[in-house]
């Protein structure tokens, strides 16, 4: 597999992992706290808007308003 069909496949990857979110089909780990969630949301977040995946930056950024709605506190998980 050349260099360009690995990039290909690993952003396929990504888009399908996100897409899933979008149902209740899906999981989080459950040794994952809030943090942990958050952060691998910012890096998500952070690869789609690099890529330019909006429709998957958009369903990121819906998952991490769920969570720091849910999450007593002031917890915001930005990291920037």
């Amino acid at each position: 597999m050349n260099a360009e069909a690995r990039q290909n496949f690993i952003h396929q990857l990504f888009c399908k992992s996100i897409d899933v979110m979008k149902t209740d089909e899906w999981k989080w780990p459950s040794y994952w706290d809030t943090q942990y969630k958050l952060r691998f949301l910012n890096e998500s977040l952070t690869y789609a808007t690099e890529n330019e995946f909006w429709e998957q930056a958009a369903i990121i950024r819906d998952v991490k308003n769920e969570i720091v709605q849910e999450t007593p506190g002031s917890v915001s998980g930005d990291s920037e």
